[in-house]
């Protein structure tokens, strides 16, 4: 470290779980170090319900609102912005080394979740199932159209929408909802806003209660190739287009209990559609380094994710990254689908 500091490269540290478990508990973001995953308050935007996860197995955090993540040292960076790098990684080892948490015991975390609380199930249940089923394609009342125009606009159809079953809330900052189903098992809700405003604080809301912890939305069971997405939007995109073997994990890397539900399903290849961008690709360096058989998605230049993708960009991503795992394996794995037509 003192090498690092010395040089003038501290982006050369590499922390570790250790190290943002003192960097957290040293701000009182978390009450003690006994579990591998924390759900905080994100203190980089202004939220108002706990958005940002920890994992203290790798050392990584991941922010659901404003989309920011990394390690222990971002962590400060981003903490005291006014510093430089250099500064920055000073002020992350005086935190490691100060007596409120030098003596830390890491030692004794696990990396069990809590169990599922069946309360705030069911209170996620009741309340998505409790509002009004909506025809898309047809309801002319001011609340659906205003959303529908929204949706249309980021190049969504009624079509996707009656199909994914999504629905109009009383919650007028985020008005839209839509169910998060696991293998056909319903595991809560997330809720998008249409407001710029309240958009560039956080954009979607979930139920009190969920993890994402072992959730993969989407149905995987039985299906040879996965394609696998950061954001609920990626695959109902991917559903528009008529490709469905596609699971949403809620964030650019996917948690042990996510990489386990999928090893169960017996998935043989596995195509990283997460996001065209650095955490993308540091989630897809961990799906390589956990499943055999990992390809990345074929992203045209300039395009961040598929949600973002016309019908004629994704088809043409699709059919190259068809084509390339095809070409690697010598064999024909999927047939035509939508996308191709």
């Amino acid at each position: 470290m003192k090498n690092n500091i010395t040089e003038g490269k501290p982006f050369a540290f590499k922390s570790n779980g250790e190290h943002l478990a003192k960097v957290l508990s040293y701000k009182g973001y978390i009450p003690d170090t006994s579990s591998n995953n924390y759900k905080i308050v994100c203190p980089f935007h202004q939220d108002i319900n706990p958005s940002l996860i920890i994992n203290l197995e790798d050392g990584s955090w991941f922010c659901f609102g404003c989309g920011l993540s990394g390690d222990a040292v971002k962590f400060v960076e981003l903490l005291y912005p006014k510093l430089n790098e250099l500064q920055a990684f000073i002020r992350f080892l005086k935190i490691l080394k100060s007596d409120k948490v030098s003596k830390i015991d890491f030692s004794n975390r696990h990396s069990k979740p809590k169990k599922e609380n069946k309360e705030l199930y069911n209170i996620a249940w009741d309340y998505y199932h409790g509002l009004s089923k909506i025809d898309w394609s047809k309801d002319k009342s001011d609340d659906v159209l205003k959303a529908k125009d929204y949706m249309i606009k980021r190049g969504f159809t009624s079509k996707v929408l009656n199909e994914c079953k999504a629905k109009i809330t009383y919650n007028n900052s985020y008005p839209i909802i839509f169910p998060m189903i696991d293998n056909g098992k319903f595991k809560g809700w997330v809720c998008r806003t249409t407001n710029k405003d309240i958009e560039a604080k956080r954009k979607y809301l979930y139920n009190e209660g969920f993890s994402r912890a072992f959730t993969l939305v989407g149905e995987y069971q039985n299906e040879e190739i996965i394609f696998v997405v950061e954001g609920y939007m990626d695959r109902l995109k991917f559903i528009q287009y008529g490709v469905y073997n596609v699971v949403a994990i809620l964030g650019w890397k996917m948690s042990q209990g996510q990489e386990e539900e999928l090893r169960k399903s017996n998935v043989k290849i596995i195509i990283s559609a997460l996001d065209n961008d650095e955490c993308g690709r540091k989630g897809t360096k961990y799906l390589k380094s956990i499943f055999q058989n990992v390809y990345r998605f074929k992203y045209l230049k300039g395009l961040k994710d598929v949600g973002e993708s016309t019908q004629i960009q994704f088809a043409k991503m699709y059919k190259e990254t068809m084509k390339s795992i095809n070409a690697k394996s010598k064999s024909t794995v999927v047939g035509i689908t939508n996308a191709e037509k």
